[in-house]
This record gives C-alpha cells, sequence and structure tokens, in this order.
C-alpha cells in the first residue's frame, strides 16, 4: 500500500482519512467501491489466510521541494479490524515479526 497522509488539494471523494492510531497500528481508508463483501475488501480481511503479504509504504505530502516525495516504509502489515463499507475503514497492525524499517 503506497499512502500518501496530507490529502490537499484533492478532491473531497479521494481525500481518504488514513493516519497513525499509535507507533503499531494504521488506519486506512479504502476507496469508495470497496465493501467487504467485494473481491478486494475480502482479500484485505483475509489477506493471511489466502497467504497476501500487504507492505506499507507511507509519505507525509505529495510533494518535497517541488519533486515526488519518497515514501517511508514500515513493513509488513496484518489486517486487524474494520468498519463501514464504500468506503472501508480498516486498522492494520504492523507486522512485527518481519522487522519493520523506520525512518
Amino acid at each position: 500500500m503506497l499512502v500518501t497522509l496530507n490529502k490537499q488539494g484533492r478532491a473531497d471523494e479521494h481525500k481518504y482519512m488514513d493516519h497513525w492510531i499509535d507507533d503499531t497500528h494504521f488506519h486506512w481508508q479504502s476507496q469508495n467501491a470497496t465493501d467487504p463483501t467485494s473481491k478486494r475488501g475480502d482479500e484485505i480481511i483475509r489477506h493471511a489466510a489466502l497467504g497476501i503479504d500487504i507492505h506499507l509504504f507511507v509519505r507525509d505530502a505529495k510533494l518535497a521541494a517541488g519533486k515526488a516525495a519518497p515514501f517511508t516504509y514500515h513493513g509488513c502489515v496484518r489486517y486487524q479490524s474494520h468498519q463501514g463499507s464504500r468506503p472501508m475503514s480498516i486498522v492494520f497492525g504492523l507486522d512485527a515479526a518481519r522487522g519493520n524499517l523506520q525512518g
């Protein structure tokens, strides 16, 4: 997952509510078409059972010094819970077993 936290300048329908809950949990909001019963929603919820790794890359803003800002890799994440539908609000936990690269 490639996530830009500051959505300034984006249309309202693309201002997803993505943020860190704490040092080990991340809240991510899916696209507006994703619900728990859709293929994408089901793959997110059951990713571990399906053998799908989800890697989290985060940046604060789209641009830095007039150029595309780099993403920071935070490692693998695991689905914890979700609320809602179209979009889904999902909480992921960092997978400490994989070893995360911070910074």
